[in-house]
């Protein structure tokens, strides 16, 4: 099958999902997926942070967002990696040099987190990726 891998620097749903969804629908279809959250794209993985907002330049779309997840229009994006997760095809990581610039130690991250990695280490698995996106 294929490879994709996602950077994803921000805590804002509209940056967050797309990236989830890409993420997850290539591990459906038996491709390896591997999601790297760094800088403010790592507070999204804190135990119990519910990222509300989406980018300044779509805050008018912000309350349909919104209203599309309390509705169950679109799932929770955590219920979407936990989903996706069940394939064995997804893997997330969390930036270990975002991690002590913001104080964020390995306890504090959501149990589907599947490691800790550095920039380098991160590179190194996504060199052979099919698909490699940045998402900020």
């Amino acid at each position: 099958m294929g490879k994709v891998a996602l950077i994803i620097s921000s805590e804002k749903l509209d940056k967050i999902y797309p990236g989830v969804i890409l993420a997850t629908t290539a591990a459906s279809m038996g491709w390896e997926a591997e999601v790297f959250f760094t800088f403010w794209g790592l507070l999204a993985l804190k135990k119990g942070y519910e990222p509300a907002e989406v980018s300044h330049d779509y805050s008018k779309y912000g309350e349909a967002v919104a209203e599309a997840v309390r509705s169950g229009q679109i799932p929770e994006w955590k219920s979407l990696v936990r989903k996706g997760k069940e394939s064995g095809k997804l893997k997330i990581y969390a930036c270990s040099t975002t991690m002590g610039l913001l104080k964020i130690s390995r306890e504090d991250l959501e149990d589907f987190v599947d490691g800790v990695l550095g920039a380098a280490s991160f590179l190194t698995r996504a060199k052979d990726a099919d698909i490699t996106l940045f998402i900020s």
